[in-house]
């Protein structure tokens, strides 16, 4: 190798023998979910799932249907509006634009249209997660205005004191294919109990569903 050569290289070799001098990139801090409070319903949809066989014949499959108060209407089978049909163990998670804190008494009410379906909740700091289990399968059938329903869920069952992101999935478990359109929990509103209101909430109603 010629010498001029080897003086180009001569910054390179000097690198290596005394180790780069380049910093160590300084990690991005991980952002705080909770800077913000919450809505007071669901804001965002962040992940859905439905098993197949049950988009394949489900008519109500749009997730962002999940979002902003309850305003599930209609009579069925096929003339509803204003939720998603969970399908067999599918489930909708949501952000709640910020933190619920954990009060006494429930913190979360799920808002699910037509007949008793249960849910399984599961709620989480961060998108990603993890996601801890706040109940499993439970009856969600609590009357509001017609078709709506609702049941509640405290953070404190599942050792929680703060979680943005809320994940419902459908704990009816109606094997599909089946013989319905509307397979699995209809899930039509996610609120967080302790936010300040920003719509009405429906009130109890003892006409029979439409």
């Amino acid at each position: 190798m010629s010498p001029r050569h080897l003086l180009r290289l001569a910054p390179f070799l000097g690198a290596l023998a005394c180790g780069s001098t380049e910093p160590t990139p300084t990690p991005t801090p991980t952002p705080d979910p909770c800077l913000t409070a919450a809505s007071q319903y669901a804001t965002a949809v962040v992940d859905w799932w439905i098993p197949a066989c049950s988009l394949a014949q489900n008519i109500y499959d749009d997730p962002q249907q999940a979002l902003g108060p309850p305003n599930a209407a209609g009579f069925g089978p096929a003339s509803y509006s204003g939720f998603i049909s969970l399908g067999f163990g599918g489930h909708v998670t949501v952000d709640m634009g910020g933190c619920i804190t954990d009060q006494p008494g429930p913190d979360i009410r799920v808002y699910q249209a037509v007949g008793n379906e249960g849910v399984s909740v599961y709620v989480s700091l961060f998108r990603e997660g993890p996601y801890a289990l706040v109940e499993a399968r439970k009856p969600c059938g609590d009357r509001h205005y017609e078709i709506q329903k609702s049941c509640d869920f405290d953070l404190a069952s599942a050792g929680i004191t703060k979680a943005r992101y809320i994940r419902v999935e459908d704990g009816e478990l109606y094997a599909c294919p089946g013989d319905t359109v509307t397979e699995g929990a209809d899930l039509d509103a996610v609120q967080a109990l302790a936010a300040a209101p920003t719509a009405a909430t429906p009130t109890a109603a003892g006409d029979p569903p439409r």
